[in-house]
């Protein structure tokens, strides 16, 4: 199967001469990309007829190759089969930090369903997640929290600052309605 392994949308420098895209085929066989198709999500298209990957090899398509330009912001890439079917997709919002590649989480789905999160870049080569792996790989025991207990100070603390919320709230709540106003602070009602 081909996936869109690693891209570069925000090199550092030049994003003309910075920017790529790298495909994996993880496949026993040698795959030929004839009738494939590269698409961004603002609909720039790059045909990948002439290209090839063999069994467990990247091809790299440099911006100059593709012609393709990868926005920093809210960007995404599709690889269509010489089908017209979508066979991987990723994409991601928000701002691309500058000279992380976005990258394919190997152990995690095929195609359209991978995860992808931005690291250091491995041009041609398997994906690296230094620092990354420990935070996938975690594991949390059953009824272990995450977040260290809620003291007594905690507690009183919140306790009090939602009393205060809740006081002026209402308070201006009956400073604001006449009604109410003259019910709790009296008024200046003429006797008859």
């Amino acid at each position: 199967m081909i996936f869109i392994n690693e891209w570069l949308p925000n090199p550092v420098g030049n994003d003309a001469q910075g920017e790529w895209v790298e495909l994996w085929n993880n496949g026993q066989s040698a795959v030929n990309l004839g009738g494939w198709l590269l698409k961004t999500k603002s609909g720039d298209k790059f045909s990948l007829n002439g290209y090839k990957i063999e069994a467990g090899g990247y091809l790299v398509l440099a911006r100059a190759q593709t012609k393709l330009v990868l926005r920093n912001t809210d960007e995404g890439l599709f690889l269509y089969d010489n089908g017209g079917r979508l066979v991987a997709e990723s994409s991601f919002l928000g701002s691309a930090p500058e000279g992380k590649t976005y990258s394919r989480l190997a152990s995690q789905g095929s195609g359209s369903g991978a995860a992808f999160v931005f690291s250091e870049p491995t041009l041609g080569k398997e994906n690296v997640f230094a620092g990354v792996s420990n935070f996938i790989n975690n594991e949390y025991r059953l009824n272990t929290p995450l977040n260290k207990e809620f003291g007594a100070a905690e507690f009183l603390g919140l306790m009090l600052g939602t009393a205060m919320v809740l006081t002026a709230v209402i308070f201006y709540a009956v400073k604001k309605n006449e009604s109410l106003s003259k019910l709790f602070f009296g008024g200046d009602e003429k006797i008859r």
